[in-house]
């Protein structure tokens, strides 16, 4: 997708435990993957990597687990993407991310935290760039009204703590006799790092479904330029380089 229409999808983990990656530390505009990659956690900042590396380890060495957060972002979406009622991108996102086993909520934008604002200070206002409509900033997450606004889209994924752990927990047969369960295979302390290309792909398919959308959209009906993006002929992979089609 990145070699055809320079959409970039990249994952990472942002908080395991109570070790939480602030927002600020990720520079969405430049993170690369090879800083995701860097570590066996992928988070992009070695030190809060080392951090949580800690956080899962010290739950692992007693038999526990420990939860997550995987935030994502898609850079270069072409504006238009989505539908304002029956598919909205966001719940687009929100049905394939929560349908990733052991997912336990959902956010995008200023997600939770917006609640915490006013109108006057969450709004996004709008400015002109070379001609360009943008909005200054992005507590929308890229998305307004379920369509894609061509700002970076940021979303976040909570995932629960792994439920197969290794220290003794109390269950029910199906004699209902209670009894107790310990569990004597191996087990993810943490979760959260393991699904952060599972999320990526995700939102892939995602996006892939709306750019095919509105790729027949653009050539069969007539759009307005000031509030769409045409998506452009196929691009194609040479040497390095991408070139168009005609």
């Amino acid at each position: 997708m990145e070699r055809a229409c320079l959409v970039v999808v990249l994952a990472y983990v942002s908080q395991a435990h109570e070790v939480v990656l602030p927002e600020h530390l990720v520079d969405q505009e430049s993170v690369t993957l090879e800083q995701i990659e860097s570590n066996i956690v992928r988070c992009p900042d070695a030190d809060y990597a080392d951090k949580m590396i800690a956080a899962i380890d010290a739950a692992r060495v007693t038999g526990d687990s420990v939860g997550g957060v995987v935030s994502c972002l898609v850079r270069n979406a072409p504006r238009g993407l989505g539908s304002p009622v029956f598919d909205k991108l966001a719940a687009l996102f929100a049905g394939a991310l929560l349908s990733i086993p052991a997912t336990m909520g959902f956010e995008f934008g200023s997600g939770f935290a917006g609640t915490r604002l006013t109108g006057s200070q969450h709004n996004d206002e709008f400015y002109l760039d070379c001609g360009r409509i943008r909005t200054r900033t992005n507590r929308s997450g890229g998305i307004q009204g379920g369509i894609s606004n061509g700002e970076i889209i940021n979303m976040r994924v909570a995932f629960k703590p792994t439920p197969t752990i290794g220290k003794k927990q109390y269950t029910v047969t199906r004699d209902k006799r209670e009894t107790e369960l310990t569990t004597h295979i191996r087990f993810d302390p943490c979760v959260a790092p393991r699904v952060v290309p599972i999320v990526e792909a995700m939102v892939a398919l995602v996006l892939v479904d709306q750019l095919m959308s509105q790729y027949a959209q653009c050539y069969l009906l007539p759009i307005n330029p000031q509030l769409q993006d045409p998506i452009q002929p196929p691009r194609t992979w040479k040497n390095g380089k991408v070139t168009q089609q005609s």
